[in-house]
């Protein structure tokens, strides 16, 4: 779970950071104001949707690692049974000769 605050944390930070240089660029540009406006308002959505864009492929990524660790855990699982069956033959296998 921290690492889906980590991620929203992250994105949030892109965003606003986004935000903030795209104003600050408009502020320091001359324009007129409905120009600057205008140009705001692209930026803002521009930023909204890397952000979604960015919050879509960390989800992915985290979805296709917990598969990859459930997989890896299901065949160590598998392996310590399999293990366990072994030993349990030879333990029997060597009462039997005793």
């Amino acid at each position: 779970m921290s690492d889906r605050g980590g991620s929203a944390g992250f994105i949030t930070g892109l965003a606003l950071g986004m935000l903030a240089g795209a104003t600050l660029a408009m502020v320091l540009t001359p324009q007129s104001g409905e120009d600057t406006r205008d140009l705001l308002v692209a930026k803002a959505r521009e930023a909204g949707e890397r952000a979604r864009d960015t919050a879509g492929d960390a989800g992915e990524l985290l979805a296709r690692g917990r598969q990859i660790v459930a997989d890896a855990k299901a065949r160590i699982d598998a392996a310590v049974a399999e293990g366990k069956d072994a030993a349990d033959r030879q333990r029997t296998t060597l009462e039997n000769e005793s």
